[in-house]
């Protein structure tokens, strides 16, 4: 699988840095004045200065919780879930969406847990049993495009 591109917003490039190489543990590629390249998990993320943040208070409702409809974040191992989680638990990180199970007992079961960027970028780390899980329905379900069943 070829490494993904994300491009995001952020309204402080020190306090972005300190948070995705300190508490992420990303590295530094390219920077500019207004831009750092983070190699995010083998995956390029763009953090770029903007002069205001888009309106992110809007949230979902996913499995009974409240989930922010904008979010980007990474599909992990699921021992190096645990483990990242146990870290972040350590170093006493604020999540958004505490560690927890979603769809338990379902197929689409999947370790969870948010985090909040200092710009408010939301960041989710999820993580399945079963890999072959990641696109599979949950019963009974029926996904739409364009107004066909798919």
């Amino acid at each position: 699988m070829r490494p993904f591109h994300l491009a995001f917003p952020v309204n402080d490039l020190i306090e972005t840095e300190l948070f995705y190489v300190n508490v992420l543990g990303c590295s530094i590629g390219r920077r500019t004045k207004r831009s750092i390249n983070f190699n995010f998990h083998g995956h390029q993320i763009v953090a770029h200065l903007v002069t205001s943040m888009p309106d992110q208070t809007d949230n979902g409702r996913v499995d009974g919780k409240t989930v922010p409809p904008f979010h980007f974040g990474l599909v992990m191992e699921y021992t190096q879930w645990h483990s990242f989680r146990d870290e972040l638990v350590l170093k006493e990180i604020e999540f958004r969406l505490k560690p927890h199970i979603r769809y338990p007992g379902k197929v689409g079961e999947q370790a969870t847990m948010f985090l909040t960027d200092p710009s408010g970028n939301a960041i989710e780390f999820k993580s399945f049993k079963d890999d072959d899980r990641l696109f599979a329905t949950l019963e009974g379900e029926e996904h739409t495009a364009g107004g066909g069943v798919l």
